[in-house]
């Protein structure tokens, strides 16, 4: 991104000009927007829910297994926008349990 502020002179052409090459030149770097997401899973569906959140490459992945309930353990991560909902199904698909999902 570049902002040119020009606010005595005739050089905004100048200055636009040149960020305009800079930019033409410069390496572009695709950044995709993170959802914030949590399930609440029984431990002994943990095996399959890591086995398909990597498959969705998600990214910072953390387990809290203090949710106060019986056999379940609380899993967050951030996944691409994109990726949401197909994730939710896949997920839905693959685990017998009624799964909780929680987004931020």
């Amino acid at each position: 991104m570049v902002v040119v502020i020009r606010y005595l002179g005739g050089l905004v052409r100048a200055y636009g000009g040149v960020a305009s090459e800079c930019l033409k030149n410069a390496p572009t770097c695709l950044v995709k927007t993170k959802v914030p997401m949590g399930v609440e899973v029984p431990f002994d569906l943990l095996g399959v829910l890591y086995h398909q959140l990597q498959s969705f490459n998600v990214e910072d992945m953390k387990q809290d297994y203090d949710t106060g309930k019986d056999d379940i353990s609380m899993v967050t991560f951030n996944v691409d926008f994109d990726k949401v909902e197909n994730l939710e199904d896949t997920l839905k698909a693959n685990c017998s349990w009624e799964l909780k999902f929680y987004k931020h």
